[in-house]
């Protein structure tokens, strides 16, 4: 079965387990799954502490403060935050303290009723499935008779200043004076998250002219879900408008993805910035090694790094799965879809804050607007546009989407399928270079499609097309188990 997910009673997805704040995600249960990481943890004899940290989410730092209290219950040592911090600092502290795991309290992009927890190793990358799989195994062996009792150990338990490390990291990352002899004017929207005193922070220190709204720590994040999509970034376009920025920079809730304005208050999507920071990084900065992007990422990324001489590295959906090659330095640039970027000199993880940077470091030194680099790169590469739709999660639909992985494709959407290709949902590629990817999220409950093509009404006609594929398997699977 492609599609279906193994049910179990804590689900580790593509970027950790989430659910709902008193639904699935409860005290109770975040002790269950914390007892299973120090029960494996022992169980693998992996000496050192745990790094603890938060995000801005409603009881976020209440749920690090019980994972300190079980995990020193255990006799583990536990260094919690002195504040929310970014998903990136929490990544760079484990791996410059040489900690044994990290663990995040976040639910990222997702809607503020959500919240979650994010593993790292002492790499400083997202904890890989053997671990997770792990501890889902330990929690389900043990629900009948878990014991929901402990007795912390204070002495075990110490509070920490991660930011400085990190920030310092930052600094020494970016090209400082190429941004401020362009005089760059940048707006700043951290969507009431983490990565507030952050990015602002570094900007202003070097004497950057920074607008900054969303400073504040709003649990509820304006009333939205804290995801750098147009949508979202009113209040930046507002900021950009009104200060006359050249650029407009934006982070989600814990600050691993980026969102970016152009000059003229447009929203650039994800892909596209992807596609020229890659460029950017393999000829103006020279990173070594090959480039690595997930399924559903833009193609660009393929033939900016062939166009640079370097191997192209395709993964599933997640970007664990990108990290120990960042890690390893067999990928020098990683990329997924939603925004992720990970450069292998900074961190083996994806940092919304440092691409967020990255973008206002190329624009200063290609000395041309975002709109001029786009033009441009199209013109070498051409012309490829991307979508994504979510679509709820029905009853009916992992069974849909099964159905449709059994079936060989010869055309799609009037195009010969040049490549099928099954390991994560159903992804069919063209012969005219669009391509097609139908999957489950892996932290949300929805069906999502990504599409890409070489115009605008082609990648219409191909999600329309997707969209009813999808709607008639599930309607045939209904009539099934209706019988």
């Amino acid at each position: 079965m492609v599609a279906s997910r193994r049910v179990t009673m804590i689900h580790f997805g593509t970027s950790g387990w989430r659910g709902v704040v008193g639904e699935e995600f409860t005290f109770s249960n975040v002790r269950r799954v914390v007892d299973a990481v120090a029960m494996v943890l022992t169980r693998q004899a992996t000496g050192g502490e745990v790094v603890i940290s938060y995000d801005t989410r409603l009881l976020s730092e209440k749920f690090a403060r019980e994972a300190v209290a079980v995990l020193t219950h255990h006799g583990i040592h536990t260094v919690i935050s002195d504040r929310d911090v970014p998903t990136p600092c929490l990544a760079h502290s484990v791996r410059e303290r040489g900690a044994a795991l990290g663990i995040m309290f976040t639910a990222s992009h997702n809607p503020p009723e959500y919240n979650g927890v994010k593993l790292y190793t002492r790499r400083g990358t997202p904890a890989p499935h053997e671990l997770t799989d792990a501890v889902e195994a330990e929690v389900a062996a043990r629900w009948a008779t878990f014991e929901d009792f402990f007795v912390p150990q204070r002495q075990l338990a110490t509070t920490a200043a991660l930011a400085e490390g990190y920030i310092a990291r930052i600094e020494a990352g970016i090209d400082w004076d190429a941004i401020v002899s362009a005089g760059l004017v940048i707006a700043v929207d951290p969507l009431f998250g983490t990565a507030r005193e952050f990015i602002d922070r570094v900007l202003l220190a070097h004497g950057v002219p920074t607008h900054v709204i969303h400073t504040t720590k709003d649990p509820y994040f304006g009333g939205y879900a804290p995801e750098c999509v147009a949508q979202n970034l009113a209040g930046l376009r507002d900021k950009v408008r009104e200060a006359h920025a050249d650029l407009g920079l934006a982070t989600d809730g814990d600050g691993d993805r980026f969102g970016v304005l152009d000059r003229r208050c447009r929203a650039i999507p994800a892909n596209l910035i992807i596609a020229l920071l890659t460029e950017y990084l393999l000829q103006r900065r020279r990173v070594p090694g090959a480039v690595g992007r997930t399924c559903a990422t833009t193609r660009l990324v393929d033939r900016v790094a062939h166009g640079q001489g370097r191997q192209l590295i395709e993964t599933p959906v997640g970007f664990s799965h990108l990290a120990p090659l960042l890690d390893s330095g067999e990928v020098g640039v990683a990329a997924e879809e939603s925004a992720g970027l990970g450069v292998a000199p900074h961190l083996p993880e994806r940092d919304g804050i440092y691409a967020a940077l990255l973008v206002a470091e190329m624009v200063a030194v290609e000395r041309r607007s975002l709109d001029e680099l786009i033009r441009s790169l199209f013109a070498r590469y051409g012309t490829l546009v991307s979508r994504r739709v979510q679509l709820p999660l029905k009853d009916t639909t992992p069974a849909a989407l099964d159905r449709l992985a059994a079936r060989t494709f010869t055309e799609f959407a009037g195009i010969l399928v040049t490549r099928q290709e099954r390991s994560d949902g159903l992804l069919l590629e063209l012969a005219d270079g669009s391509w097609v990817l139908g999957r489950l999220s892996g932290t949300e409950p929805k069906l999502r499609i990504y599409a890409e093509a070489t115009s605008s009404r082609r990648l219409l006609a191909m999600v329309r097309e997707a969209r009813r594929l999808v709607t008639t398997a599930e309607e045939e699977e209904g009539h099934v188990r209706n019988r």
